[in-house]
């Protein structure tokens, strides 16, 4: 006897579906969409919810595609932005029941100088970095920590001792020296909030100088990659990722800073599990281009200062994020002396789902001549300009450890909305 499928059983499996079929269309469906002020941008929705797209913003005009329809759950989209600004898309199931909400943002085309050459950096913190807290050996032997006492954290940046900013290491031991071993209020800062405590030096046994217990650090320098000029208002963006300090892995906080000339003077290779890296040189005759007045985690900007732009970097138009797709591209890098030439590499895996990422795109480098000299990405690599379509997209930021022919690249509009805040002071 053939058995017939009771009512409820085929109204839970129709449920199944519906919940299934939800949950990938959130995740297919991206969160943010940027488009150009005037261009068309084609949006095409494949969802078995037959989804409809509707704006209430006055400047972004959604109309029927004309785009050739490849499946019966497709249904194609133009988005026309009339202004700059910021707009909700609402994606509805047969126009009235709500899935999704995607942000739309509309910016200006920009071109920029799209660069890839060495640049030295040197930077100095705002305030002192505790890199250590160690103890101090006292006259009888016995050791003790004032830092430790005092809730003092590696990673801790220390603003004022006993009333004086710091801005320096020699201004700290200043303080310190000559406290006479009385109670310091200590302001500082973690985690970008403000703290205060107070500290007592103590007399070391080893020297007779008053110590707190701390190891400190008050500056950085290495080479990197500049991304991009910004020809009008003569900025630049720099490196993709922040510089965070060495020992304590904390974003360090800009005092002041500057970007100087540098050129590639060898090359260690990379390999699976030792990441190589440019060895530069711009200590020896440092000669200034720049200014550093953010690190951020999206890389470093500030006011480009050297007036032969033109040498720096190519124009380019900018490519949003929404724009850019797996396949091939290119990166601009320089590994020997100041020469930036064009290599060859292939974008893998794309996250346009978390704009405030610096790991929006998985890249593979496919030039031989670049494999051959270094390997693969490289420390120093970071922030050389990725190309697709003739467009500036985005930089290189990190290298896989264990695979140094693959990396992370971040999205350019992250980059150039930190460039442009710089801009506008």
């Amino acid at each position: 006897m053939r058995k017939v499928l009771k009512p409820s059983f085929i109204f839970s499996l129709l449920l199944l579906i519906f919940v299934v079929s939800y949950i990938v269309t959130l995740l297919i469906l991206p969160n943010h969409i940027t488009l150009f002020k005037g261009e068309d941008y084609n949006l095409s929705i494949v969802s078995p919810l037959f989804l409809q797209a509707r704006s209430k913003s006055d400047f972004l005009v959604v109309s029927d595609s004309q785009e050739k329809v490849t499946t019966a759950f497709e249904s194609p989209y133009t988005l026309t932005a009339t202004d700059e600004g910021h707009a909700e898309l609402d994606l509805r199931m047969f126009g009235i029941i709500p899935v999704k909400t995607v942000q739309v943002r509309s910016i200006l085309k920009q071109q920029v100088l799209a660069s890839g050459s060495p640049i030295g950096i040197k930077l100095k913190t705002n305030g002192v970095v505790i890199i250590n807290v160690s103890s101090v050996i006292l006259e009888d032997g016995s050791k003790t920590s004032p830092a430790e006492m005092a809730g003092l954290l590696t990673g801790d940046v220390l603003l004022k001792a006993g009333g004086k900013e710091l801005n320096s290491i020699r201004d700290l031991l200043n303080v310190v020296e000559n406290s006479g071993g009385v109670p310091l209020e200590i302001i500082y800062k973690r985690q970008n909030t403000q703290h205060s405590t107070t500290i007592t030096p103590v007399k070391s046994g080893e020297d007779e100088k008053y110590r707190l217990g701390i190891w400190v650090r008050d500056s950085s320098a290495g080479i990197g990659t500049l991304t991009f000029i910004d020809p009008v208002n003569k900025v630049y963006g720099a490196l993709g990722h922040g510089i965070n300090d060495i020992d304590t892995g904390s974003l360090l906080q800009v005092g002041s800073g500057q970007l100087l000339v540098s050129n590639i003077q060898g090359v260690k290779k990379g390999s699976k599990g030792a990441p190589g890296e440019l060895e530069g040189d711009f200590l020896s005759n440092p000669r200034i281009i720049g200014d550093i007045q953010l690190n951020c985690d999206f890389g470093v900007f500030g006011k480009f200062e050297d007036k032969n732009l033109e040498k720096w970097g190519r124009p380019m138009q900018i490519g949003s994020h929404s724009l850019v797709h797996e396949g091939e591209a290119s990166i601009l890098a320089c590994v020997k002396n100041d020469e930036v030439k064009e290599y060859k590499i292939e974008i893998q895996k794309i996250s346009k789902m978390d704009l405030n990422s610096t790991k929006n795109m998985v890249i593979c480098i496919t030039d031989k001549e670049l494999l051959n000299a270094t390997g693969g990405i490289v420390q120093g690599m970071s922030g050389s300009p990725i190309i697709q379509d003739g467009k500036l997209i985005g930089a290189v930021t990190h290298v896989f450890i264990n695979d140094p022919t693959r990396g992370y690249g971040v999205f350019i509009e992250s980059m150039l909305d930190r460039s442009n805040a710089i801009a506008r002071k």
